[in-house]
């Protein structure tokens, strides 16, 4: 027998799974086949073939899949948008603690707000030098702080999908970001003079980064490759930003001493 679903078509890819991985699982869990109008179809019908009674029990599963996908919009001023997504990392934040997928309807995000010139080099370009004095090494640094500025007007909607219980905790952390990211109205560039002390920003296991995130209340973000001259990009508001980086360049001076002090001789 066949009989057919009706599914909105934004909730055919909740059916399919990655690769087609979800509609083999039903296939196989169901003993049925599962027939999906190809995206941009326009139809909404799905099929279901096999055993009456197996049709059953995988529409009531479909039906109480999609439900459980139920869509709701947040609108998020544009101005705001990537420092509340923070490069993505905000998505998948949602994701992997509530289980809710975010899209856009297909709406354009806004541009990334453009760097001032010279903001990821403070004082023209010119790099910190690099001296054999530890205490002179430790103070030594490259900072620039730029004040957020954006041409962007108006919202986009940012539509969450999951269930009714992680939806409202998704909306909480939304809000909250959103919150804060109007708050974080500065940007700082910190460059140090060795690439090699940056480890002393980050700390075992993230600690040391974690923790001035915390006491400054700041995004701090530490680039992957130091060789480059790239700078640890502070976003918070105009305090938070110069005591992340008098934390920072502490970390350093007290990473310096550590590494420089003599060691004691063993028995």
């Amino acid at each position: 027998m066949t009989e057919v679903v009706d599914v909105p078509q934004d909730k055919h890819r909740v059916l399919i799974g990655r690769g087609g991985e979800v509609r083999r699982g039903l296939e196989t869990q169901f003993k049925v086949l599962i027939d999906i109008p190809h995206q941009g179809s326009g139809q909404t019908g799905v099929k279901i073939i096999g055993q009456s009674a197996d049709i059953e029990k995988a529409k009531a599963h479909i039906q109480s899949l999609v439900k459980e996908q139920q869509g709701e919009t947040i609108q998020v001023p544009r101005a705001l948008h990537h420092a509340v997504s923070n490069n993505g990392q905000f998505f998948r934040k949602l994701k992997s603690d509530h289980q809710v997928t975010v899209d856009h309807a297909g709406h354009a995000i806004p541009p990334k707000p453009a760097v001032a010139t010279g903001s990821s080099r403070a004082n023209g370009g010119a790099l910190p030098l690099i001296t054999d004095d530890a205490e002179a090494t430790a103070d030594a640094h490259s900072w620039n702080v730029v004040e957020h500025t954006s041409a962007e007007d108006g919202d986009i909607p940012w539509v969450l999908r999951g269930s009714a219980d992680n939806l409202e905790k998704a909306k909480k952390a939304i809000e909250a970001a959103i919150f804060q990211a109007k708050n974080q109205n500065a940007t700082g560039y910190l460059i140090l003079p060795d690439p090699k002390t940056y480890r002393y920003v980050i700390g075992q296991g993230g600690s040391k980064v974690n923790s001035i995130r915390k006491q400054s209340g700041c995004k701090i973000t530490v680039p992957r490759d130091q060789a480059k001259g790239e700078a640890i990009e502070v976003v918070g508001t105009k305090e938070g930003v110069e005591k992340a980086k008098d934390l920072i360049l502490a970390a350093v001076k007290e990473g310096l001493g550590r590494s420089r002090a003599p060691r004691e001789p063993r028995d």
